[in-house]
């Protein structure tokens, strides 16, 4: 049996093998970049509601973690200029 990808795994063979090549890439980075940035503005109020279901994740956590995706971005955008 062949052993179980990763997230990681997946993602690198989203971006590393499409037929539209290096524009793969862009969309999945354009996908992070957009998200985040959502994610990250949404008042907490409106994440906790959205979260009200789910123990395993609380609001704060996501919102964290979008805001420091998006920080790892534009600091990483901002070198490549």
């Amino acid at each position: 049996m062949p052993k179980p990808k990763t997230n990681i795994d997946f993602v690198c063979e989203l971006m590393d093998f499409s037929c539209f090549g290096p524009l793969a890439q862009m969309f999945v980075i354009d996908a992070l970049s957009k998200w985040s940035d959502k994610i990250a503005q949404t008042p907490i109020e409106e994440l906790r509601k959205a979260f009200e279901g789910n123990p395993l994740i609380s609001a704060e956590a996501w919102q964290g973690v979008a805001r420091e995706i998006k920080e790892k971005l534009d600091a990483y955008f901002t070198r490549q200029n």
